[in-house]
């Protein structure tokens, strides 16, 4: 058993939403599991929500059309279109949120691929804040158990 802490959790509702999302885009088990580097058996316990995933597998499945929003936060991810100043915040937001987060993690490295996804998530959470899809105070960095944060308001 690994003594690293887990960086991510399993939402409630995450399993099901991931049968929604691989169906939707016409995949079986084993299809999904090979495009987010994994087996079978493993994506069978992410759809059972017995086990968590990790960001190489949330990459892998991004990149054939998951949508990492509505998996994580059971929100859809196309929103409305919002101002260039708008996404521009939003995106120093999401980058701050992962430095901070690279600053917590041993020897205040991480992973070029685990920082990409969690800019993916972040930026997407707080784009839906934005657009009203998702509550003014929802923290993105909740998402992430072990990431403490006061505030992501400017």
């Amino acid at each position: 058993m690994s003594s690293k802490p887990e960086v991510w959790g399993v939402p409630p509702g995450f399993g099901q939403r991931l049968k929604e999302e691989r169906t939707r885009l016409g995949k079986s088990q084993v299809e999904f599991a090979q495009a987010g580097g994994v087996g079978r058996l493993s994506q069978i316990q992410y759809e059972g929500e017995t086990t968590s995933p990790t960001t190489r597998y949330l990459s892998g499945i991004a990149k054939v059309g998951a949508d990492l929003t509505y998996l994580l936060l059971g929100a859809r991810s196309n929103i409305a279109k919002l101002t260039l100043a708008q996404e521009e915040r939003i995106e120093r937001l999401a980058f701050d949120l992962v430095e901070n987060y690279a600053k917590t993690q041993p020897g205040g490295q991480l992973g070029a691929e685990s920082r990409h996804i969690l800019y993916r998530v972040f930026r997407s959470s707080l784009m839906q804040v934005e657009a009203g899809a998702l509550p003014a105070d929802f923290d993105p960095a909740s998402l992430i158990p072990s990431y403490q944060v006061t505030s992501i308001q400017e």
